[in-house]
């Protein structure tokens, strides 16, 4: 796992999940005894040396998804600290995961574990990070702003300008909504949740929303054409991601049409 200091008692930890060729990077955040995500089963005993004699002050997950949550379960015994998630999703994170072969190799399957109701901010001594809804992603995802220093904690908001594909639970429609609320916000540095620390960027949101916002006015002439959804991806996507075939339609170009 590659360790980056970013500020004092700040550290940026990123590690690679899952068996060849099913692979992602993964990371995650230590500000201040704050930890934002908990990485996958899969980087679970790097996870542990990196938070090894380190302070702990409470966890913040920003989505249920098994590649945010594979830490949680050991966090909570051997830290007792809270772990914070959406109100919406602490039920499902009380139940072992249960999820397809290729998201397995990738991530790993998450234990169960007893989240906390996610509060309207969390404070340490150095930094305050408010707890702004943001669906797209998944429905009750949040991020994370520290407005004093420009910082915002995306998860799985930001993850490129460019998106290949959309999961099952996406909507990007909701991920335009979030964005243009995000944009009112003072931040200038994006820490993603797979794409590491990247600076610019309220500049990058806003070119990730401008090809949302074609990709919108593209679907919406076809469909005046006449052309189905499925004609649709077709038209627009003629060549398809490896994460779409491998998934079966879970991660897809065509749910990005469907609900942009």
């Amino acid at each position: 796992m590659k360790i980056e200091k970013i500020d004092n008692n700040f550290y940026a930890a990123t590690g690679e999940s899952g068996i060849y060729p099913f692979r992602m990077g993964i990371c995650l955040y230590l500000a201040d005894g704050f930890l934002i995500d908990a990485g996958s089963a899969r980087i679970l005993k790097k996870t542990k040396k990196f938070l090894e004699g380190k302070y702990l002050h409470s966890a913040g997950l920003t989505h249920v998804h098994e590649d945010h949550t594979g830490a949680a379960a050991w966090i909570k015994e051997k830290f007792n600290v809270p772990v914070y998630l959406h109100e919406a999703s602490i039920e499902e994170a009380a139940a072992d995961s249960f999820i397809p072969l290729y998201r397995y190799l990738t991530w790993g399957d998450r234990k169960a574990f007893t989240a906390d109701l996610m509060p309207e901010f969390i404070e340490t001594d150095k930094y305050r990070f408010d707890v702004i809804d943001a669906p797209g992603h998944h429905p009750h995802h949040v991020v994370f702003h520290e407005k004093s220093r420009g910082w915002v904690f995306t998860g799985d908001l930001y993850i490129g300008r460019r998106q290949a594909v959309a999961f099952k639970d996406e909507s990007i429609s909701d991920s335009i909504n979030t964005i243009e609320k995000l944009l009112t916000l003072d931040f200038d540095t994006i820490f993603c949740g797979h794409s590491g620390v990247v600076e610019n960027g309220k500049e990058k949101f806003r070119e990730k929303l401008e090809i949302f916002l074609q990709l919108r006015d593209s679907v919406n002439t076809l469909r005046k054409e006449g052309l189905s959804l499925e004609e649709i991806d077709r038209r627009l996507f003629p060549k398809k991601n490896m994460w779409a075939l491998v998934s079966k339609g879970e991660w897809s170009t065509l749910n990005m049409v469907k609900t942009v």
